[in-house]
């Protein structure tokens, strides 16, 4: 008999219960209606996630900072490919594959850079403002592009709860935003692989 909503550690037999855990047992096919909230992690009294927080803030500025000198086409795509995090699981996709922004919804959003005085001057304090200030942005789309600039924290993160619990994980690529270069590049890492989109 299937598993009605399996969850990884079904799959992986592994005997948890989501109340009796701190974190979020992903949905093999479909996401969890969950979101990483970065006013939440500005607001924790908790150093790591306040750094979590500003991490997210300097990168999404730095985009911002790139498409006010010039670079917009490649700010707009690196925005772009920000936009959907798949491997996090959470949000509203019922198969676990999102819809990334296209250009024109990204360009919208950086223009904020050059369009408003306080921004193009002094940058966001709170990344998640963008959705008051631009029409079809939500709380999912935030979430997403927020799990996308802290994914490397989220992979460290996933690979001690799998020491603990004992899920299996494989060697994989994941892409990962790195800040110097302003772009996402596929890392090898390890992480627990879902049977249904290896």
């Amino acid at each position: 008999m299937a598993i009605v909503r399996p969850r990884l550690n079904d799959f992986y037999n592994i005997p948890l219960k989501q109340e009796d855990i701190d974190f979020a047992l992903p949905f093999l096919d479909e996401d969890i209606p969950l979101y990483v909230d970065p006013f939440l992690l500005w607001k924790i009294p908790s150093q790591q996630d306040n750094g979590l927080h500003l991490a997210v803030v300097s990168a999404f500025n730095a985009i911002g900072n790139q498409f006010i000198k010039g670079k917009e086409q490649e700010a707009i795509q690196t925005l772009i490919d920000l936009t959907e995090c798949d491997e996090a699981g959470l949000g509203n996709s019922k198969t676990r594959t999102g819809k990334k922004l296209g250009v024109k919804a990204s360009e919208e959003i950086l223009e904020l850079f050059k369009n408003i005085p306080q921004i193009k001057n002094n940058g966001f304090e709170h990344f998640e403002e963008v959705q008051l200030l631009v029409e079809g942005i939500s709380k999912d789309r935030i979430s997403d592009i927020t799990c996308s600039l802290i994914k490397s924290f989220l992979v460290d993160y996933t690979l001690e709860k799998c020491d603990k619990y004992k899920f299996p994980f494989e060697k994989c690529s994941v892409p990962i935003f790195n800040i110097q270069k302003l772009k996402i590049i596929l890392e090898e890492t390890y992480l627990p692989v879902n049977p249904d989109t290896q």
